[in-house]
């Protein structure tokens, strides 16, 4: 759940970044998506790892894209915070080690992956600027 949540975070910060050119400290998102200031700047890290941001450190400085809205997909971001298996994956931790359960793993490993190809789908047809729109 927490990867879900650092990505819906991300995102909100990506959005305010395009919304002007100027550069935002990660207080100034903070307060206006209502995230903890401290794990902002742990996603902002990752996407500042990832080539989607750019900070300028010391006084007057802050976060700015480092990238125009329109070539930030949602894949791209939600890789950059990832960092666990997918949610559904614990699907597997279910199945315990016995008849029944190997019977179903199989099954689970194929739903797991036709999810993921999905979500991976869904997610580069969108960009940061669609979702300012």
């Amino acid at each position: 759940m927490a990867q879900v949540k650092r990505f819906g975070y991300g995102l909100q910060a990506l959005i305010i970044l395009a919304s002007q050119e100027e550069q935002y400290s990660s207080a100034e998102m903070a307060g206006q998506i209502r995230c903890e200031p401290t794990a902002l700047r742990k996603i902002l890290a990752r996407m500042t790892e990832a080539g989607i941001i750019e900070v300028k450190l010391g006084r007057g400085g802050g976060y700015r894209l480092a990238k125009r809205p329109e070539t930030i997909t949602l894949s791209e971001v939600y890789r950059s915070v990832h960092e666990d298996e997918p949610l559904w994956d614990g699907m597997l931790e279910t199945a315990e080690n016995n008849l029944f359960g190997n019977k179903v793993r199989g099954s689970f490993a194929k739903i797991m992956t036709d999810i993921e190809i999905q979500v991976s789908r869904v997610l580069e047809s969108y960009t940061v600027a669609d979702m300012m729109e």
